[in-house]
C-alpha cells in the first residue's frame, strides 16, 4: 500500500503526535483509519502511562463514568481514559495499576 504524504488525521495524546492514514478495507470497500495496535505493540508516555484506543475493550481496572456504575465496555467509556481532543480515537490510560515503571538513565 502506497502511503500519502499528508495524513488523513493527526491525533495528539500524551505528548505525542500520531499521524493516521486511511486505507480501503477489503471486506466492505470502505476507507477507515489505520490505528496503532497497542495490544500487539504497547507504547507508553514518558511517565509510563499506556496509550490506548477508545474502542479497546475495557480492562479489570475500568472505572465507569456512568453514575449508575455500569461497565464502560471499552476504554472510551472508562473514567481513566484521557484524550486531549474530543472524540479522539487515541488516548492515555491514567490508571496507576497499568502504569509502567520506566528505566532510569544510567549515571556516569
Amino acid at each position: 500500500m502506497e502511503q500519502k504524504n499528508e495524513p488523513d488525521k493527526i491525533v495528539y495524546a500524551g505528548g505525542r503526535e500520531f499521524r493516521l492514514y486511511r486505507y480501503k478495507d477489503e471486506f466492505d470497500g470502505k476507507y477507515i483509519l489505520d490505528l496503532p495496535d497497542f495490544d500487539e505493540n504497547p507504547e507508553y508516555t514518558g511517565e509510563g502511562r499506556p496509550f490506548t484506543l477508545n474502542v479497546q475493550d475495557s480492562c479489570v481496572y475500568a472505572r465507569s463514568r456512568d453514575p449508575a456504575g455500569n461497565d464502560p465496555g471499552d476504554c472510551g467509556g472508562c473514567g481513566w481514559f484521557h484524550r486531549e481532543e474530543p472524540y479522539a480515537p487515541i488516548g492515555v490510560c491514567m490508571c496507576d495499576e497499568l502504569r509502567q515503571t520506566m528505566p532510569q538513565p544510567k549515571e556516569e
